[in-house]
């Protein structure tokens, strides 16, 4: 990736009508005020104005209300701090068409020329004509002809409150940041309690329910690694409009970035996106991310993985016996992948098997295939150890310090310290900016992907190796490219179809991965590791639920059930499902018991949307999660109301309105775990959670005829294991198509809008008719009991006339089995 590239942004036909965005065109309005020197460009939601004379910018919402005001650029280089503000600086601004990221509109593009020739700006703000939207970013150009220019950072959005700048967004309560890797998930800043946030790629900012959202954030991080800071403190400026905080974005290259004479660097563009509310702001700005870079997702990962039940120690037999034990109990649910996780590997930078597997790695793939299934494997390919031939043969291709040593590595190591001078073997890291070590790497994905077999690699360890890199072999190679270049390589080796899970920034490799890990994982895993801990599964899941199949496919990693109890069991399965990502188990399965099986089963497989975290302004770890379940045959909600606390039940009381529906309208709800009904809702729903523990409702709006209202089988309760179901209102017969693996059986309950007293007598009687029993077990609710001995595809109906008229009632005969 070249450093003199600069990319014209480019869209998706048809992209501005995602999100519900799609408005009449009306042309963004372009005019200057010769004698101010100020020039004035306008949209339907935004007025951008740029003083020529100053080079700071003014942006309102609409054509009064103050949004960022006395904008500016900044750089932070080895001699200082220049800003487009000094007065050494010559400006010039055109205004142009664009047809971009966001459709059509136009932009403002301000030239600020150096008069010392130390470094020249060139700064955009973008309007779409139909987007309520603002797009800016900022090119620094080294205009020395000699002399590189070393430059970690640039800040294309500085709106500083101590400068008499800053940002206006009224009433804001809360603010959502993310981290900058799978371990930091981000935090809920309390920022009326005069809490700073700062935030890695984006922000959103919450003024409250149903309240307009708004979302600060980059769109690309090709070249640079995206921060984001604010700080609410007025600094003694009395002059400050009110709601109005300082901004940030700084587009970080880190230390070692030389920008060579003559050549110019991106900032990446920073989109600032409002919405109705915070969540569809959010839900946008991932989309507007992955259509930029024309995201394209294999398959979501449903299967094992080796870590949490053998961590280094894993052997090709243990293996082995997890892959038969998965082919028989659980591929037919939906289990795909066998993932040989860390410690198969003669050492770092030597991936062949070592003696654990004796028969080689190609071997091992061939058998996980043989059985039915796919495989998988993990690769930390920037670690190379002492002693490995890449080590001895070619240190050139390593990545080494500022002195010219190499570059020890390690997570928190520090350099020269006594853990580094004992540490055995010594780690290095892949310098790919060398091409040589850009060919290895190549080859090693090639090696993997293609002689052995994987058709799923997971990457790890790249913060601490490539990330950290003091110097690379290309110093005009920021960090931010050298490690989308290393994706690229990857992706090219491995060709499209095979699924790449990167553990390292997703806001970088975006376009080039499948799925990204999004949690820290907390070994042994315990409660905490799904609920307790800031960027533990369940607030993990809820802080970057937006990302999910809009920029990747997110990993809450490995439902692991042995030390939990089977409340809290229900309750990991239930966060990981409703992730909408990768379901991977992690315990020993051939020792999992019969009640932990049963539960994992229900995950089986993703269903593949992600549910909303309806309290994620609430508490750094969100325990309500609504996911909507659309069918051909109907919509439901999914709603799973968590309980984190260990000794104390909860009670919680939610508003329809917060859900979606409408409290107007009478709704049903059934308990999945529990298997009982809930009865009838109106307006509000109140539910109580014993501690550690779940509860899990489908919600479906009241009807006067029978339907379907839950399964046993699946975490979404009909989404997967429901082809089709249908009313006859001529007959009253209630026809169904059910899916499921041969051997198994599973319920289907049907609420029935007419109650039915329990009598000791038909119709709470059980009655058999084939591949499927039926039974009144509660007065709304009728059990249908599934079976599937050979057939994975089961027809069954109820006539409910019939059913009701007493003695054993019959049932019309489906085709399939007359």
């Amino acid at each position: 990736m070249s450093h003199r590239i600069i990319r014209a942004l480019r869209v998706r036909p048809g992209f501005v009508t995602t999100a519900g965005f799609l408005l009449p065109l009306v042309t963004a309005v372009a005019t200057t005020n010769a004698q101010a020197k100020v020039t004035t460009l306008a949209s339907p939601f935004f007025r951008v104005s740029y003083d020529g004379e100053t080079g700071r910018c003014d942006i309102s919402r609409g054509s009064e209300t103050p949004f960022l005001r006395q904008l500016t650029a900044s750089a932070t280089t080895a001699a200082g701090e220049r800003r487009m503000t000094d007065n050494r600086y010559r400006h010039k601004v055109d205004i142009q068409p664009t047809e971009g990221l966001m459709g059509k509109g136009q932009q403002l593009i301000a030239t600020a020329t150096d008069q010392d020739g130390k470094i020249d700006f060139e700064f955009r703000v973008t309007l779409p004509d139909a987007r309520d939207a603002v797009l800016i970013e900022t090119i620094c150009r080294n205009p020395s002809e000699e002399h590189p220019l070393r430059l970690p950072r640039i800040q294309p959005v500085r709106a500083i409150l101590a400068e008499g700048a800053g940002c206006t967004w009224p009433d804001v309560t809360k603010i959502l940041t993310n981290g900058k890797m799978y371990y930091d998930a981000g935090q809920v800043v309390d920022f009326r309690a005069g809490q700073d946030a700062r935030s890695w790629w984006n922000i959103g900012l919450y003024r409250g329910e149903g309240q307009p959202g708004l979302v600060v954030g980059y769109v690309q991080n090709d070249t640079a690694l995206g921060r984001i800071f604010v700080h609410y403190a007025k600094n003694g400026d009395a002059s400050a409009p009110a709601d109005t905080f300082s901004l940030i974005a700084e587009s970080v290259y880190e230390e070692p970035f030389e920008l060579a004479p003559g050549a110019s660097v991106h900032s990446d563009p920073v989109a600032f996106l409002v919405a109705d509310d915070v969540f569809s702001a959010l839900e946008t700005y991932a989309q507007t991310v992955g259509d930029l870079h024309h995201v394209r997702l294999n398959p979501i990962i449903n299967g094992w993985c080796s870590w949490f039940n053998a961590y280094g120690s894993v052997s090709e037999a243990e293996v082995l016996r997890n892959a038969e034990f998965a082919a028989r109990h659980l591929k037919g649910y939906g289990f795909e992948y066998v993932q040989i996780d860390d410690g198969f590997y003669r050492a770092f930078g030597d991936w062949e098997g070592n003696e654990r597997f004796p028969h080689g790695m190609q071997w091992l793939a061939a058998k996980i295939r043989a059985m039915g299934l796919r495989p998988g494997i993990w690769l930390a390919p920037y670690v190379i150890a002492e002693g490995t031939e890449v080590h001895r043969q070619h240190p050139d291709w390593l990545v080494h310090r500022a002195n010219g040593q190499l570059q020890q590595i390690g997570p928190g190591l520090v350099q020269d310290s006594e853990a580094a001078r004992n540490a055995s073997p010594k780690l290095y890291s892949l310098d790919i900016t060398h091409p040589d070590a850009a060919e290895w790497l190549r080859g090693l994905f090639d090696q993997v992907a293609n002689d052995w077999g994987y058709d799923f690699i997971k990457i790890d360890f790249v913060d601490w190796t490539l990330l950290a890199a003091e110097r690379f072999h290309d110093p005009t190679v920021t960090a931010a490219a050298a490690y989308r270049k290393g994706i690229e390589i990857m992706r090219q080796a491995m060709g499209p179809d095979r699924h790449l899970l990167d553990c390292g920034p997703g806001a970088v490799s975006v376009g080039l991965i499948d799925s990204m890990r999004i949690e820290l994982d907390q070994p042994p895993p315990t409660w905490k590791q799904y609920f307790l801990h800031p960027a533990s599964t369940a607030p993990a899941a809820a802080k970057r639920y937006y990302f999910h199949k809009r920029t990747w496919i997110n990993d809450a990693d490995h439902i692991v059930l042995e030390r939990l109890t089977l409340p809290q069991a229900q309750a990991a399965t239930t966060i990981v499902a409703l992730s909408g990502g990768t379901v991977m188990a992690g315990d020993r399965l051939t020792d999992l018991d019969t009640p932990r099986l049963d539960i994992l089963r229900r995950a089986f497989p993703a269903y593949g949307e992600a549910a909303r975290p309806i309290d994620l302004f609430e508490s750094e770890c969100p325990e309500v999660f609504a996911l909507p379940v659309r069918k051909a045959f109907g919509q439901w909600l999914v709603l799973g109301v968590f309980n984190a606390d260990e000794n104390q039940p909860k009670t919680k009381h939610i508003p329809l309105a917060r859900l979606g529906l409408a409290p107007a309208k009478r709704y049903v709800a059934f308990d999945f775990w529990n298997q009982r009904s809930v009865g009838e809702i109106r307006d509000a729903l109140t539910v109580t959670c014993e501690p550690s523990s779940v509860r899990l409702l489908a919600i479906h709006e009241w009807r006067d005829t029978p339907h379907v209202i839950s399964t046993s089988r699946h975490i979404t309760q009909g989404g997967i294991e429901l082809e089709d179901v249908t009313w006859d209102a001529a007959t009253r017969t209630l026809r169904g198509v059910s899916l499921g693996p041969a051997g198994s059986s599973h319920y289907v309950f049907v609420h029935l809008p007419e109650a039915r007293p329990w009598v000791q007598d038909h119709p709470f009687y059980a009655y058999d008719y084939g591949q499927y029993t039926l039974k009144v077990i509660e007065p709304h609710i009728l059990r249908i009991q599934v079976r599937f001995p050979e057939s994975g595809c089961v027809p069954w109906n109820v006539n409910l006339a019939g059913f009701f008229a007493g003695g054993r009632p019959q049932p019309e005969q489906p085709a399939a089995q007359q």
